[in-house]
């Protein structure tokens, strides 16, 4: 038995969640996946899952196993990136995190870029709207919107994301336009559950940042749903430019108090300082600062903005 393949094929399995997901991953049968898991379950004299009908669980050895035996993978696979490197050859994985608004609509378009230039480079993308430690976890490039505090990790400015109030020409027509801030207060507003200013919406009025708490009535942890009700005319919401600049385009959506609007988030690339940085990852930095900085990108976001994107609500983690 191979026990590196066994290996990889035991952490492809508990990565999919199901012995037949890891076998789709892999491109083999059901049958493989699971004989060769029961070869290593054999040699290490432990059991390393629970099978259920439903799903699997790792017992305390197979957790183990995965920690340990996971580092071991990538120490291995490290040294074989690093001698295709030294011949000129761009392989290996990559472990990426970003926010997940931003990583379905606008990240996808320069992984594809990135992929094409780089084929046998491996991604393994995480979508979600946390505050990432990538040394801690293991990531080793993240996509950060808004402040920054993690003053040990290098930071590369990717772009600016403008923020906007969006309603229906409907709601408009029954509840009347907002001219100011304030008179928000009258109007159904829209909270993006993950965003850490909550029901506190920013604005610059006379030339000082305010954060007016407003009453939301529907609150939800997915931008594109917000979108989805504000086009509806259920009420305001405040979104990135590029949810929300489609809608408009297509008369669905009309943007509100531009006058109050915060300057535009800020978004970096965050990666650990390391005395050798692959090439791997010197390619995809390299290759997502030049699709962001390129006109293609900023079309995301309409025509109006050169290099800017949007992100759902206030900083994201």
């Amino acid at each position: 038995m191979d026990r590196l393949q066994a290996m990889q094929i035991f952490r492809t399995v508990v990565e999919a969640g199901s012995l037949a997901g890891g076998a789709r991953r892999l491109g083999v049968s059901n049958a493989m996946v699971s004989k060769q898991i029961a070869r290593l379950e054999q040699a290490l004299g432990v059991r390393l899952l629970v099978r259920t009908t439903r799903r699997l669980q790792l017992t305390a050895e197979g957790e183990h196993y995965l920690t340990a035996g996971g580092r071991l993978l990538d120490e291995w696979q490290e040294l074989e990136a690093g001698l295709g490197e030294r011949r000129g050859e761009i392989r290996g994985r990559l472990r990426l995190s970003a926010p997940m608004d931003f990583g379905v609509r606008a990240l996808m378009g320069a992984l594809q870029a990135f992929e094409q230039a780089h084929p046998a480079v491996t991604l393994d993308l995480v979508l979600e709207d946390r505050h990432v430690d990538p040394q801690a976890e293991d990531f080793d490039l993240v996509v950060r919107i808004g402040e920054r505090k993690d003053s040990s990790l290098i930071a590369r400015p990717l772009m600016q994301m403008p923020v906007h109030v969006y309603a229906s020409p409907d709601y408009l027509r029954r509840h009347g336009t907002p001219q100011h801030p304030y008179e928000l207060k009258q109007h159904r507003c829209f909270t993006y559950t993950l965003s850490p200013q909550g029901s506190h919406w920013g604005f610059l009025i006379d030339g000082r940042v305010e954060r007016l708490r407003l009453p939301m009535t529907l609150a939800c942890n997915n931008g594109r749903a917000l979108i989805e009700a504000a086009v509806l005319g259920m009420g305001l919401t405040r979104e990135p430019e590029f949810l929300g600049e489609p809608e408009v385009a297509a008369g669905r959506l009309v943007r509100l108090l531009e006058a109050f609007e915060l300057p535009p988030l800020e978004v970096h690339l965050l990666y650990a300082e390391r005395a050798y940085m692959p090439a791997r990852l010197r390619a995809l930095i390299d290759s997502l600062l030049s699709y962001f900085d390129s006109a293609g990108a900023a079309s995301l976001a309409g025509p109006a903005h050169a290099r800017t994107l949007g992100v759902t609500g206030d900083p994201q983690p």
